[in-house]
């Protein structure tokens, strides 16, 4: 099932091929043989070559009419089909760039009608998109009998809003006196969303070019606690000696020292003595 913007796209290539600011070329030069190939389906490309080796002839023309504006816009990439609209509203000055005004103003504001009203129909603009370039300056410069029913309307209403602008003047007024430039504006706007998605992988193509996700691993079990170790067994506090203790082992070494002191006196006086002994019976015998 075509979405609304592809309905949009198929409406605005048959416009554009009607009112003659597109012709079957113009679309070819955008969507190509190898462009139709790889979007197509297959059964189309049998219709095409079937029609093509019966009559023993092909054409821009014969393969459009198989490959119709309803299956480009289904099946072609957005961003294409917009290149090829947007190349013949600038070949026929519906942008009106530079002031340049349309060369077939008629078929121009009936390929605009036509576009806005579908966009309208399939969802691909709103009322506020449309009022957001024919703004209330636009609105201003239609003619008195327009803008006497809108102030009427509106006062009747108590309100003025996109929505009752849009459904009191009328698509086909609003495309008949807002400048082409404005209105392309719009168009502008409807495929800014299609192009902007095109550059985006659709979702039936990532889910089958993506592969399967492989199953979430289940998650690993949380490591059971380790056993908790006991803390090691305090050893008992070696119980200190008393102070009174401490002291009378130190005044012991104390006195021992000073024991060994006096010993050592004695000893060197005895040997003072001795020597002094012997030193005077020297004397004694050399006199």
């Amino acid at each position: 099932m075509p979405t609304g913007r592809a309905r949009w796209f198929a409406d605005v290539l048959q416009a554009g091929l009607d009112t003659k600011l597109l012709a079957e070329p113009d679309i070819l030069a955008y969507v190509t043989p190898a462009v139709l190939a790889g979007a197509m389906p297959k059964p189309v490309l049998v219709r095409m070559f079937d029609a093509a080796l019966s009559a023993g002839t092909i054409s821009p023309k014969e393969i459009v009419q198989t490959a119709s504006p309803e299956l480009i816009g289904e099946h072609v990439a957005p961003a294409l089909v917009w290149s090829c609209i947007a190349a013949g509203s600038e070949r026929a000055g519906i942008p009106e760039v530079n002031g340049e005004k349309p060369k077939n103003e008629i078929g121009a504001r009936e390929f605009l009608r036509r576009g806005l009203a579908s966009a309208l129909s399939t969802g691909v603009l709103t009322p506020k998109d449309i009022v957001q370039h024919v703004n209330a300056k636009v609105l201003g410069h239609f003619p008195d009998a327009l803008t006497t029913k809108l102030l009427e309307v509106s006062l009747a209403a108590g309100k003025m809003n996109p929505e009752l602008v849009v459904e009191t003047l009328g698509v086909e007024s609003i495309a008949k006196h807002a400048p082409t430039g404005v209105l392309w504006a719009c168009f502008v706007k409807a495929s800014e969303a299609s192009t902007t998605a095109s550059a985006l992988p659709s979702a039936s193509a990532s889910a089958s070019a993506s592969p399967s996700p492989s199953p979430s691993p289940s998650p690993s079990p949380s490591p059971s606690p380790s056993p908790t170790v006991a803390p090691p067994v305090a050893k008992p506090a070696v119980p200190q000696p008393a102070l009174e203790f401490v002291d009378d082992d130190v005044s012991s070494v104390f006195v021992d020292l000073e024991d060994a002191d006096a010993l050592d006196r004695m000893v060197l006086e005895v040997k003072a003595r001795e020597l002094e002994d012997k030193a005077k019976k020297g004397a004694i015998k050399r006199g």
